[in-house]
């Protein structure tokens, strides 16, 4: 049977006409049946919020986004088919993924229908809340009531969000209409804004008294990326504002502290997907298992699957010069392709070149210490170093110190499920969009010193433990100075930007720093309009010398590639309801 693009709603009831010699018994309901009423009060309507919060990460067991589609990491949307990374696992594995990221998607790609089935079963979810409260009427407290309602909007608009992103047809389903009978003929984002605003004029609770749920703060976060998307920056610039000016948030000690199992909903987070592990949940499914098959292999650590490769152009974007200021238009220059081709066991040295001390948070490499794993011996942490490049991803791992307490215990495929909390918005966030809107008035001071506070942060950030091996066999003892850098680090701050042009480059290359491989990257070159022109250098680049040779010949069309179709499944649901996207028809 074919999935519809919703998903039935929890409430819907069925009329059950039985016969009985008992005219009372037309007026009970068998066991187990629940209806609109029975849940027409307070705690029924929070187990309903709880149940759309569930999806907030994009996964659901046996159900739509079962395979992480929809992830709120955002990986297969916004790292594969961006300039950061490379999926890692040459043709095996999920194929589908690897026609993302040779931007040879049609409708018929089921991740894209993963997408579409995930994100309408969270917004049916939202809006089940939302009928309730209109059921409960005065058996809510307004105050109660209005507070639920915010929060089922601001889940409602965070979904259609996740889908407008990435698709650009898309319906606006609220509760009040039938679902499958939304056409997707016009712009949604004015719909999104008002959902969000509904919660921010309704005095949405600014510190919640349960972790997790969202915030005014964390509207007006999401209210002024919805701005950014449109371009929007004289209505993006009060919200930010008010949340670097009045809101409760600083800016973590450490960069990596965003990344840190350890320092989960600290203070420079703004809303974060909550995950848990070994709470009795069957298959670890309340972890984080939007992202379960990133995490390197091999003896040294022995996780799965390696699937979240950063790019040859993303480690170069890291080189600094004498000042340690980034190489905005020469990084590509001479690529630094560390031990690619190598074997553990040949001899290699990590670059001596200045890098931008963050590129050893963000990527694990060769020859530097992952975090207390040890140092990564190379092309036996991950499948095929020949098709993936020698890079792994850092952000999303966490401590050996902490193996099967934060990970699951229960040994399966996926061992590096794990409940390190994602950080959805930060003040980090918050500061370099502010940064942008600067730029676009040309105030180039302001700009230069917010991207200063980010830098600023990050100065002292060094990855400690000087590694002298040069072969990584299984023999080999380790040599390592753990009160020497990892590498020859350096981070400098801007003295001045020269003008526009100048601010908006160095932006948007301290924002690819700052948030790498957090599913950022692609949606953000989009609505910067530099799609084209860095996707198509970044191909001609990446692949010369035929590096990498399952994504030779991969190509790039801005107006098409930028986003993604309709499902076919969907149009062929509802013919006269739904329409394709010209680009895929």
């Amino acid at each position: 049977m074919k999935r519809l693009y919703y998903k039935i709603s929890l409430l819907t009831i069925t009329l059950i006409a039985l016969y009985s010699c008992k005219e009372e018994f037309l007026e009970e309901f068998p066991k187990g049946v629940v209806t609109i009423d029975t849940l027409s009060d307070e705690a029924g309507a929070n187990l309903l919020l709880i149940g759309a919060y569930s999806l907030i990460d994009g996964v659901s067991q046996g159900g739509p986004g079962g395979a992480g589609e929809a992830s709120a990491t955002n990986w297969v949307w916004g790292d594969v088919p961006s300039d950061d990374m490379h999926r890692g696992d040459q043709t095996g594995g999920w194929s589908a993924i690897n026609l993302i990221e040779r931007y040879e998607v049609d409708s018929t790609n089921p991740w894209v229908e993963g997408l579409w089935a995930a994100n309408f079963d969270g917004v049916a979810r939202a809006n089940d809340v939302l009928r309730v409260i209109r059921n409960a009427g005065d058996a809510i407290p307004i105050e109660k009531a209005n507070q639920i309602e915010a929060e089922a909007r601001w889940l409602r608009a965070w979904f259609h969000f996740q889908l407008r992103t990435k698709i650009e047809k898309v319906p606006y389903v609220t509760e009040d209409v039938i679902g499958s009978e939304v056409p997707n003929d016009r712009e949604i984002w004015d719909d999104i804004e008002a959902d969000l605003q509904w919660g921010i004029d309704n005095k949405m609770d600014e510190a919640p008294t349960e972790v997790g749920r969202a915030s005014r703060w964390a509207a007006k976060a999401l209210k002024a990326r919805v701005h950014m998307f449109q371009n929007e920056f004289d209505l993006a610039k009060p919200l930010l504002n008010d949340i670097i000016d009045k809101g409760p948030f600083q800016l973590a000690d450490h960069f990596y502290d965003n990344h840190d199992e350890e320092k989960q909903n600290n203070i420079e987070s703004i809303f974060e997907v909550q995950y848990t592990v070994n709470d009795g949940t069957p298959g670890g499914w309340n972890s984080g298992a939007d992202h379960r098959t990133l995490f390197p292999r091999g003896a040294d650590v022995g996780l799965c699957c390696a699937y979240s490769a950063p790019s040859f152009d993303l480690f170069n974007a890291f080189k600094v010069d004498a000042d340690g200021l980034p190489l905005l238009d020469t990084f590509q220059d001479d690529l630094l392709l560390e031990d690619y081709g190598l074997l553990d066991t040949d001899n290699f040295t990590p670059t001596d070149e200045l890098l931008d001390p963050r590129v050893d948070w963000t990527i694990a490499r060769r020859g530097i210490p992952f975090l207390d794993w040890g140092p990564m011996s190379g092309g036996d942490w991950m499948l095929d170093q020949a098709g993936m490049g020698p890079f792994l991803n850092k952000k999303n791992m966490f401590y050996k110190r902490n193996f099967q307490t934060i990970s699951i215990a229960s040994p399966t495929w996926s061992a590096g499920m794990n409940g390190n909390n994602w950080r959805l918005f930060r003040l980090s966030h918050v500061i370099l969009w502010r940064a942008e809107v600067a730029a676009e008035e040309n105030d180039l001071e302001t700009a230069k010193n917010l991207v200063n506070r980010i830098r600023e942060r990050a100065q002292d950030d060094i990855v400690m433990g000087k590694i002298s091996n040069t072969s990584f066999g299984a023999s080999d003892p380790i040599i390592i100075d753990e009160n020497a850098p990892a590498a020859n680090y350096k981070l400098g701050l801007y003295t001045a930007f020269s003008d526009k042009e100048h601010a908006r480059k160095a932006i948007r290359h301290e924002t690819r720093l700052e948030f790498a491989l957090e599913g950022m990257r692609f949606q953000d070159l989009v609505r910067w309009g530099i799609d084209g022109q860095v996707i198509n250098k970044y191909l001609e680049s990446e692949l010369e010398g035929e590096k990498l040779k399952w994504i030779q010949g991969a190509s790039y069309s801005p107006g098409k590639d930028d986003h993604w179709p309709v499902p076919l499944t969907q149009i062929d649901l509802r013919p006269d309801v739904l329409t394709q996207d010209p680009a895929y028809n």
